[in-house]
């Protein structure tokens, strides 16, 4: 597998699991089940804080493996804005 690739592979899943990440924090949101006109019991809380927490983990370790791909892009552009 080329550079590219794997920094398009590792871009493509940051976005997937930011999204996933953004809209179960949404529906997580204090009083936005009931504001809806739903119950807790016909919305699975549970599903949804695993997915939240889970693509929280993984959106941490996709964008650390980001950084380290364009290290040498962001000590370049923290030289310049320096001096």
């Amino acid at each position: 597998m080329g550079r590219k690739t794997f920094i398009r592979i590792t871009s493509l899943l940051l976005l997937i699991v930011t999204v996933i990440c953004v809209v179960t924090g949404i529906l997580k949101w204090p009083g936005l089940i009931p504001a809806l006109g739903l119950t807790y019991r016909q919305v699975p809380v549970a599903l949804i804080t695993d997915l939240h927490d889970w693509s929280g983990l993984l959106m941490t370790v996709l964008v650390m493996v980001h950084i380290y791909q364009f290290r040498g892009f962001i000590r370049r552009m923290a030289r310049t804005v320096i001096s």
